[in-house]
């Protein structure tokens, strides 16, 4: 995946040099030392791999990062502006880069970012089964699932957990012939390219990509007539509206937000209503600890304690 979006001599220390599988974020600043997040930890680029000197690290500049962006554009960035007005570029294989610069405003819109000042390359991993001790814990006393938020700080897997429930919950649905859909929003869940999957779903998953949550829910709801349906990231109002619309018309949702534990989602005031309506049954607080994906505790919808580890 990286090497479609790196020049080739960026790509040849990182093939050479490190374990891939280990790599989570390169960090690229103009006229800045690039930093990785490799295996949890902070670390230099350098021409050996990783260096904790700041010396030896690779420096990056405006030809790099402008050539990472246009890469990852396959060469046009007027066709992902869409996306790069938001702030990022979702590349081949689901790898999400983050990117700051300069924002061209007209009549109080975005048009687009220019002048490209730094870059976060986040790369995708799949850790299967990761979400599978969880499962019982999500499901009625019937075996229906029920209505999950998980919880999580940036960089603690949120993504990967909720990709692995969904293809697990598809697993234990094959034989109730449950309709799952999930709101790619961002391209990072299935990671879509020309209506393929990059990144694994399940089999019995439909994925509507680039549309925000109020269609996604609004339509997909009219048009696919889900069972379940997944999400990442809430956080506007919108989103908790289109949830409870969904959930209200007898459709089960699981999605994720931004909030280190419980109490510093209940401080979210966007989330208050929701919360004390009880709409979500469950709720998993993910963390770092053991690795990205992994969780320390999961809750009923009294914020009583279920599982803790």
């Amino acid at each position: 995946m990286l090497s479609k979006i790196l020049p080739e001599a960026l790509w040849a220390i990182i093939r050479d040099k490190l374990n891939e599988t280990k790599l989570y974020e390169i960090r690229a600043r103009r006229d800045s030392p690039i930093v990785i997040d490799y295996a949890g930890k902070g670390y230099f680029l350098s021409v050996e791999g990783i260096s904790t000197n700041e010396k030896e690290a690779i420096i990056a500049d405006e030809k790099l990062i402008n050539s990472i962006v246009f890469k990852a554009s396959n060469n046009s960035v007027y066709a992902v502006n869409e996306q790069l007005k938001q702030g990022f570029i979702t590349a081949y294989g689901g790898i999400r880069i983050g990117i700051c610069g300069e924002l061209v405003i007209e009549n109080g819109q975005i048009i687009t970012i220019r002048n490209f000042s730094s870059i976060n390359i986040r790369i995708p991993h799949e850790v299967k089964n990761c979400s599978l001790p969880a499962l019982k814990f999500l499901t009625s006393d019937k075996g229906d699932v029920l209505n999950t938020l998980v919880i999580s700080p940036p960089g603690a897997g949120k993504t990967t957990f909720l990709r692995d429930l969904i293809e697990n919950i598809g697993i234990r649905s094959e034989s109730k012939k449950h309709n799952l859909l999930v709101l790619d929003e961002r391209y990072e869940i299935a990671a879509s390219v020309q209506g393929r999957n990059m990144l694994s779903v399940g089999k019995f998953s439909d994925v509507i990509s680039g549309a925000t949550k109020e269609f996604g829910f609004r339509e997909g709801i009219r048009a696919m007539r889900p069972d379940i349906i997944f999400c990442d990231e809430l956080a506007l109002e919108d989103d908790i509206k289109a949830v409870s619309l969904a959930s209200s018309s007898g459709v089960v949702v699981v999605s994720t937000v931004h909030a280190k534990d419980l109490t510093e989602l209940k401080k979210k005031s966007v989330f208050k209503n929701i919360l004390e309506e009880g709409v979500f049954k469950r709720f998993i607080v993910l963390s770092r600890v053991n690795g990205p994906g992994t969780y320390d505790a999961i809750y009923d919808e009294n914020f009583s304690l279920l599982y803790l580890r």
